[in-house]
């Protein structure tokens, strides 16, 4: 009988002998995210809070008293939940045109290095 520090042994060196025939052979790694496009219109639309008192509701055993305090909740703390997604959504909104701004730029500077690399792939002129 092995014991188990034998058996790992062994199949540490399996391993690496088979590692250095060519098993195992795993393609590289890669972090690729796919974004897809947003247009400016969707990030200014999503940047805007504006929750919709009619969404509030109960689905208890009891929710027709629970959905009656939680309005009367929403109507008596109006103020102060305006202030707060108002102050939420300027923040957004200038989050999203910094956004696009950034995004100008870059596409600025992706236009200027594909000029430069078509200028250095034309052949020089012979004189």
């Amino acid at each position: 009988m092995t014991s188990p520090e034998q058996a790992v042994a062994r199949a540490t060196q399996a391993a690496a002998e088979a590692r250095a025939a060519g098993a195992y052979r795993e393609p590289p790694h890669q972090f690729v995210v796919e974004v897809p496009t947003i247009w400016d219109h969707r990030l200014y639309d999503w940047a805007l809070i504006s929750p919709d008192d009619a969404e509030v509701y109960s689905t208890r055993r009891w929710g027709a008293p629970i959905t009656w305090l939680k309005r009367a909740l929403l109507r008596g703390l109006r103020q102060y939940h305006g202030q707060i997604t108002a102050q939420q959504s300027r923040f957004n909104t200038h989050v999203a045109a910094h956004l696009m701004s950034l995004d100008e730029r870059v596409q600025a500077l992706e236009r200027i290095a594909g000029r430069e690399r078509a200028h250095e792939a034309d052949p020089p002129e012979r004189q």
